[in-house]
């Protein structure tokens, strides 16, 4: 099928746009309606210019022209990505994962991808007022949006408090349920530091993403509700998926 026959059969040909015009608004359409979001990229230009019939210079002036209106990210020699819709990422005194996820209809999902106990960092030391010496849990999650990657979390626990954790976390336990178990009924987000920055390759491997494309980065300190520190985190969440959103009406 030939374009004007694509056009023709789907919503009528337009008078007056040019033909790579029509392809940008077709793919434009498709990227709406999420029928990348399993690969994440669109086809080959080859496949393309096959599908509609065109020549690779007009195709590539229709993928320009989805490129500048922020609907896919090109990168020589890895393919076009496409960029779905930015998920809100609410950042409160209640920041909650998987609520900011269940409220856009999205289903979350994490991956323990390491847990041990270790001597606890110099940062993760401060913002926990622990003694010098003392021992943390540290665990590391790959967070999910409908089974895609979207951040890589690191969090430190005290590993007095909270002895018994690890093992919780490889049985499967959920988070809340183990903060209960350890007699922590609720919390509260203390404070919220964001920066941006380059993701190492490991990282960008985990994401899925290139080492080229900024990250953005979480520092979190949760605190029970007696204001002792309970959880200090840093998490890295892909920034051309997920856009931080701070309720400041919540305190945060």
């Amino acid at each position: 099928m030939t374009l004007s026959q694509h056009i023709s059969s789907a919503a009528g040909r337009r008078s007056g746009v040019t033909v790579w015009r029509q392809i940008a608004d077709t793919l434009t359409s498709e990227i709406r309606d999420r029928a990348y979001v399993e690969t994440g990229k669109l086809p080959g230009e080859i496949d393309l210019a096959a599908r509609f019939a065109v020549n690779r210079h007009t195709l590539r002036q229709a993928v320009a022209a989805l490129q500048t209106e922020g609907l896919v990210r090109i990168e020589a020699g890895r393919g076009t990505f496409v960029q779905h819709e930015l998920l809100d990422y609410a950042i409160s005194n209640r920041t909650r994962y998987s609520e900011n996820l269940l409220r856009q209809g999205l289903l979350p999902s994490q991956q323990l991808l390491s847990a041990r106990e270790m001597l606890a960092p110099e940062r993760a030391a401060r913002e926990l007022k622990l003694a010098k010496g003392d021992s943390v849990l540290m665990v590391e999650l790959l967070d999910e949006a409908n089974e895609s990657p979207i951040g890589l979390a690191t969090a430190y626990y005290p590993a007095r408090r909270f002895a018994g954790m690890l093992e919780m976390l490889t049985q499967g336990t959920r988070s809340s349920d183990i903060l209960k178990h350890f007699g922590v009924q609720d919390y509260l987000r203390q404070q919220s530091r964001i920066t941006t920055q380059l993701p190492s390759e490991e990282t960008a491997r985990l994401l899925k993403q290139s080492s080229s494309r900024p990250v953005l980065c979480v520092e979190s300190v949760d605190a029970d509700m007696d204001g002792v520190p309970i959880k200090y985190g840093e998490t890295v969440f892909c920034g051309d998926r997920l856009q931080l959103v701070i309720n400041a009406g919540d305190g945060a």
